[in-house]
């Protein structure tokens, strides 16, 4: 199995491995340019599997040569890489249609079905961007084409917002500016947030669910992301989700419409909809497993998303169980809220003793280091796991941990992000 690897993707190499188990033999890929950027990675990589250095052009042809039968990625920015050798190599491929992963097609050719009322726009250049505001209304986004996470995205609310990135941003290249939808709420509960994502596994006929996750809200400073961008942040992952019965099989049937339309096959997507009054509506589809999302479905004994992207890509179908309820079998959830002020350093000193102390706290995967720069943690303060057998014991816990590092971190003034203000008046 290749698997085309870079840092900071949804899968680390350890996990790869253990998934990889009883399955396939991971033969890893790094473009030439990460052995420059990150060479313990390259070196971590080859304590554990075969290692094949690529440059892009030859990116098929390196594959070809080590003569493997599936080809997978767990980082955005190799997912078009991978279809394109899964058509080259007549492997087990991500979609059959054009582009799958590109957001402007995926706009594109879901209007064409009636599946999004999102208008889109390309943008390349400040006169495109001006052109396009004369035909996507007013609150819209601007984003990449490619990429998730909320890198590179700005919210253009106003004329003033337009002005600013005329006026400020540098790059325009493979941009969209899309309307925005509106806002609304989650059924069940008020602190979590507008939108789902659907982790799906796609045979060559099938679109079979394996977890539907609940969003905390996302994180968003005005101006404060590179060239021009807002800061924006995804913040926490709950399973199963809180959605009611009617609501969530709604979500399903509208995501295996738009896989369908995108012509989707042999993968797992990680699919993120936007919840409406009796209706949704597409985020967007990302063609490889959502980050944070396996080690929850693993406190849980759930399925092992890594494995299951691993039998797709050699087109297995593998064993997928019914979805969790959390009436019967509790609630995991992964928050991992964001600096507002993303340069300089950390200025609070916070142990990972300190966060164990809370409520339903099982594990602390990551806190920012005193003293480090904002940017080495990916700008998250901390990363912890909770775990909770009821949803009142979950909300319980998730106010009590919000409001314990926004304390904890008030020198970095988190006591008064609106982030942590609008989580805990939500909670009162």
């Amino acid at each position: 199995m290749a698997v085309l690897h870079r840092g900071g993707g949804s899968a680390e190499l350890a996990e790869i491995e253990q998934a990889a188990r009883d399955v396939c033999q991971p033969v890893m890929f790094f473009d030439r340019s990460v052995v420059t950027e990150d060479s313990a990675l390259v070196r971590e990589a080859e304590a554990l599997f075969p290692v094949r250095i690529f440059d892009l052009p030859k990116l098929i042809e390196c594959v070809r040569e080590a003569e493997v039968e599936g080809v997978t990625t767990f980082h955005d920015w190799e997912v078009q890489n991978v279809a394109a050798v899964a058509s080259a190599l007549r492997l087990p491929g991500l979609s059959t249609g054009p582009g799958p992963w590109d957001k402007l097609t995926q706009r594109t050719r879901l209007a064409a079905v009636g599946l999004t009322k999102v208008t889109a726009v390309s943008v390349d250049s400040p006169q495109t961007f001006a052109e396009a505001l004369d035909r996507v209304h007013l609150p819209a986004v601007l984003k990449p084409r490619r990429g998730v996470g909320g890198s590179g995205i700005a919210f253009v609310d106003s004329e003033s917002d337009a002005d600013y990135q005329l006026g400020h941003r540098t790059k325009w290249s493979d941009l969209l500016l899309e309307s925005r939808l509106p806002p609304f709420e989650h059924p069940r509960t008020e602190w979590l947030a507008d939108y789902v994502s659907v982790e799906m596994a796609s045979t060559q006929d099938d679109h079979v669910p394996v977890a539907i996750f609940d969003k905390a809200p996302v994180s968003v400073h005005r101006h404060t992301g590179p060239d021009a961008s807002d800061a924006v942040s995804v913040t926490g992952d709950l399973t199963p989700t809180m959605l009611p019965h009617i609501v969530r099989m709604r979500v399903l049937d509208y995501v295996r419409k738009v896989l369908d339309a995108l012509r989707v096959r042999w993968c797992v997507t990680h699919t993120e909809v936007k919840l409406l009054p009796d209706a949704v509506d597409l985020i967007e589809v990302n063609g490889r497993v959502g980050g944070h999302l396996p080690r929850l479905l693993g406190v849980l004994g759930g399925p092992n998303l890594l494995t299951i992207a691993m039998n797709l890509a050699l087109a297995q179908e593998p064993e997928i169980p019914p979805l969790a309820d959390g009436a019967t079998q509790g609630y995991a959830m992964g928050l991992f809220p964001a600096f507002g002020e993303r340069t300089g350093t950390v200025h609070s000193a916070v142990s990972r003793d300190q966060l164990e102390r809370y409520p339903c706290v099982i594990q602390v995967d990551e806190v920012a280091e005193h003293g480090a720069p904002r940017r080495a943690s990916g700008y998250r303060v901390a990363n912890v796991v909770l775990r909770a057998g009821e949803e009142e014991e979950l909300t319980l816990a998730v106010t009590a941990i919000a409001s314990g590092i926004a304390t904890l971190f008030s020198a970095d003034g988190l006591d008064e992000d609106p982030w942590f203000e609008n989580f805990r008046s939500k909670n009162r």
